[in-house]
């Protein structure tokens, strides 16, 4: 300001206050910017402490994934908008979002992994277990930040793929992997007689849902458990009475179950009453052939709905390819969800970024020992 002497408000609050109260309010993008302007700020928003509150007070939201890249949805309940996060090159081969985790996404492209924290804008390649012999595969199933080490960790899976009608299914080998590590550690699983199912399946088709310390898969009749703590599998049970059509939801204080009727049009939303005694309860139902949408939605031609939720009450559903509504719980329709960019056959998926400014030693390691490789896309967040 003219005549100004150069003092500022701030000069007139304790640090503490400035860092505790204010700075961990700002977005990631923010603070990083404060962190130049003064050395107190820097080392202040540098902490452990404050980087893990900081994360905690940013919003989850839902991962929107194209053939081009990954987006997210932003904005405030009036005005919700698809931004991207990151963009693929122009290479023919398919990328795959992998996991996401405090702030952290895992992207594959064939058999190269990458993680990356698009909010600080690093990124590096990932180790992963060895391939089994012939036919195999490595897939993320999990990714974690251990509760007692406070190191980041992969769950993956191994698998051989017969290749031949008579030839013997193997079942799969578990591999917990530290964030930078190239030792990992085989885990077993319980077994059960004619089992029908892996334990935990691939995170790009099934994100486990986090919850209580815990990772959550929806396996069939049963919900498999992986605690993060010990590394271990178990199995709860579900309302076996909603069959096959269902999908499983964090809804912060609860898990819940989303059923969705044979004609795809009514969505029933059950919540883990007693997360100890396995007791469930019926929450709410929404009606999409009765919801008052404007334009009037068209549901011809529409697929099984695709459900994320933003909070507590306001959540996105997706029944096309094109197409992404914005509703509360009791099924009032609060508008259409528009891209910034031009986007074709995207899909709404169930993992979700809250961004973070959390590094990982991998990353530097990486840089100073310049063997980074250079990753297939760009962050653009």
């Amino acid at each position: 300001m003219p005549g100004s002497s150069g003092v500022t408000a701030f000069d007139d609050l304790p640090e503490w206050l400035v860092v505790d109260e204010i700075l961990v309010r700002l977005p990631p993008k923010d603070v990083l910017r404060c962190r130049a302007v003064r050395k107190s700020w820097r080392s202040g928003t540098s902490t452990d402490a404050f980087i893990l509150g900081h994360h905690r007070r940013q919003p989850s939201l839902p991962i929107i994934q194209h053939k081009l890249g990954i987006c997210r949805v932003v904005g405030g309940s009036n005005d919700l908008k698809i931004r991207p996060v990151i963009r693929y090159d122009g290479s023919f081969t398919k990328f795959q979002l992998q996991a996401a985790c405090d702030g952290l996404l895992i992207v594959s492209q064939q058999a190269n992994f990458f993680i990356c924290n698009p909010a600080t804008l690093k990124c590096a390649s990932l180790p992963r277990p060895p391939l089994r012999p012939r036919f195999s595969f490595i897939d993320v199933v999990g990714f974690y930040r251990h509760p007692t080490s406070g190191e980041h960790r992969i769950l993956w899976v191994s698998y051989t793929k017969p290749i031949r009608i008579y030839e013997t299914f193997q079942l799969p080998d578990y591999f917990i992997l530290a964030v930078g590590s190239s030792q990992p550690r085989c885990i077993q699983w319980p077994t059960v007689s004619k089992q029908k199912y892996f334990p935990a399946t691939r995170s790009t088709d099934c994100p486990p849902v986090h919850h209580r310390g815990s990772l959550h898969w929806l396996m069939g009749l049963n919900i498999v458990v992986f605690d993060t703590v010990a590394e271990t599998f178990r199995q709860m049970s579900r309302p076996t009475q909603l069959g096959d059509m269902v999908s499983l939801l964090d809804m912060g204080e609860a898990l819940a179950l989303c059923h969705v009727a044979p004609d795809c049009a009514t969505l029933d939303v059950w919540v883990l009453q007693d997360y100890d005694a396995g007791t469930w309860g019926f929450h709410y139902r929404i009606d999409l052939l009765g919801m008052e949408a404007s334009p009037p939605i068209n549901w011809m031609f529409q697929s099984i709905p695709r459900m994320a939720l933003i909070n507590e009450r306001e959540l996105l559903i997706q029944r096309h390819i094109h197409h992404l509504l914005h509703c509360d719980i009791d099924g009032v329709f609060l508008g259409n969800v528009e891209s910034e960019e031009r986007l074709s056959c995207w899909t709404l998926t169930r993992h979700c970024l809250q961004e973070s400014m959390i590094s990982l030693p991998l990353f530097e390691t990486q840089e100073e020992e310049a063997v980074n490789q250079e990753p297939p896309f760009s962050i653009v967040l």
